[in-house]
């Protein structure tokens, strides 16, 4: 683990994900101190999901949650699910975003238009709640563009996990979206997403984990942690040519600028 001046804050991850084991969201928690983690972002994928971001959003200090539901499971955004998932963002004030949504079309015989209806109606539920969007895009990126041509972001979207040219990327910047890298970007092949993190203004810039996924180098293969943020940190302040407690700084401000953090 890095030793750095300042708390980090990982804006995006799955801590109740079951690979962590029993009661591994609480033990995650409990060693954020130790770990140098300020705050948690804690990301819903589906129904279930959503419910338990929200009341680990409830129950702790340090973390806050997002509802959505991934492209996977487009066939499940129902209006009635829309208006659950309304009212409990409604309900917990620890709510700071719709996602992740968007597009996902890796799987052979993926539903484009059952995904673009369900990032539709969650993209339209964003709007009414004022929140921002967490989008979650794979190789989808020429569809999503066609997507947010017609439409606005007045309160912010990131684009997570960001996986595409540095042209995608200014093209997103110009609609309102904050870029957010993860492991990924530290590994040996990542020579676009180093392109694309050198375009990226210092204040649209995120990172995160998406654990307990895409560890970062060099620990990649194994589990995923929240604390590993610390090292997407250190290569992107390697790119940008800025410290690394700088770069914590920086991507602190803006997470809490963009999810209305301790504001």
């Amino acid at each position: 683990m890095l030793k750095q001046s300042g708390m980090l804050i990982d804006s995006h991850a799955h801590i109740y994900d079951e690979q962590y084991g029993e009661d591994g969201a609480q033990k995650i928690i409990s060693g954020m101190e130790q770990d140098g983690l300020e705050y948690i972002v804690c990301v819903g994928c589906d129904m279930p999901s959503s419910f338990t971001c929200a009341e680990l959003a409830k129950n702790n200090a340090r973390i806050y949650a997002t509802v959505g539901v991934h492209p996977y499971d487009a066939d499940t955004v129902t209006d009635e699910n829309i208006q659950k998932l309304h009212e409990l963002a409604v309900v917990c004030d620890k709510v700071v975003a719709v996602g992740e949504i968007g597009l996902d079309f890796h799987r052979s015989g993926s539903d484009k238009p059952l995904q673009i209806s369900a990032m539709q109606k969650q993209y339209d539920l964003a709007r009414e709640l004022k929140k921002p969007m967490v989008f979650h895009q794979r190789d989808s990126y020429g569809e999503f563009v066609e997507f947010a041509k017609t439409r606005d972001f007045p309160d912010g979207a990131v684009l997570h996990c960001f996986s595409s040219s540095k042209e995608i990327a200014e093209h997103f910047i110009k609609k309102n979206f904050y870029i957010s890298f993860s492991g990924t970007v530290t590994y040996n092949n990542a020579v676009n997403l180093v392109r694309a993190a050198e375009c990226v203004p210092l204040d649209r810039l995120l990172i995160e984990t998406d654990s307990p996924y895409l560890t970062p180098a060099p620990k990649r293969y194994g589990l995923n942690y929240p604390k590993n943020v610390a090292l997407v940190a250190q290569r992107l302040a390697e790119i940008k040519g800025v410290s690394y407690d700088e770069m914590v700084r920086i991507t602190n401000e803006n997470a809490k600028r963009i999810f209305g953090i301790n504001q």
